[in-house]
């Protein structure tokens, strides 16, 4: 029997301090936001089996998006979450990279073709820009979204790109412009984790 995903945000909190993938301090993350809690996926999503699991509670809700044809994910981070959701569903699963300028691209030969549809994946968005990023890949390929699925949610969304946004995990952490971070906050020194460059 699929055990029940948290639900409240200390059960939540409870789940991922067992894998160690969460910490806190004074974090810089990517959307150049500041905030003192950081989720560190990498050590929650080194454990496919517990990620199987989660996907695995979420697929009904990922079956009611309807036909998906193929995942799409950033790398690095949103990969291995990808191909287990791909896995899952039994359709394929590619991702895109950073080039030198910053920006994303669809490499090794991926590409998206006119009428699939597309689900994209991320292990853990706060404002989901790196997704909405790569949505041009799907207008350009006349290919449609077909919703979202992340990890763990720290957007407060259920829709991204006006499509149903799906997650194992949502989080209330709040974060502060930099001209806005308490005091409290601002006393501690500024860290930035993970390798995507700030916005």
């Amino acid at each position: 029997m699929q055990k029940p995903l948290p639900e409240t945000i200390e059960q939540t909190v409870a789940f991922l301090k067992q894998f160690g993938a969460i910490e806190e301090g004074h974090f810089l993350l990517a959307s150049g936001r500041h905030s003192g809690h950081y989720v560190k996926k990498g050590l929650l999503v080194q454990h496919p089996r517990a990620v199987q699991g989660m996907i695995e509670a979420r697929l009904p809700e990922l079956q009611a998006l309807g036909r998906i044809d193929v995942v799409l994910s950033p790398a690095i981070g949103g990969i291995a979450v990808g191909q287990q959701v791909g896995l899952g569903l039994g359709c394929r699963a590619i991702y895109a990279e950073r080039n030198p300028e910053n920006e994303l691209e669809l490499k090794r030969g991926f590409t998206l073709s006119r009428g699939e549809r597309v689900l994209l994946v991320e292990d853990v968005i706060t404002t989901g820009g790196t997704l909405e990023e790569m949505h041009h890949f799907v207008t350009g390929a006349d290919a449609e979204v077909a919703g979202t699925f992340v990890l763990v949610n720290r957007s407060h969304r259920s829709e991204l790109l006006e499509r149903p946004l799906v997650s194992c995990l949502a989080v209330d952490f709040p974060t502060y412009a930099p001209d806005q971070v308490p005091p409290h906050l601002a006393a501690i020194p500024v860290t930035r984790p993970g390798t995507k460059k700030v916005r």
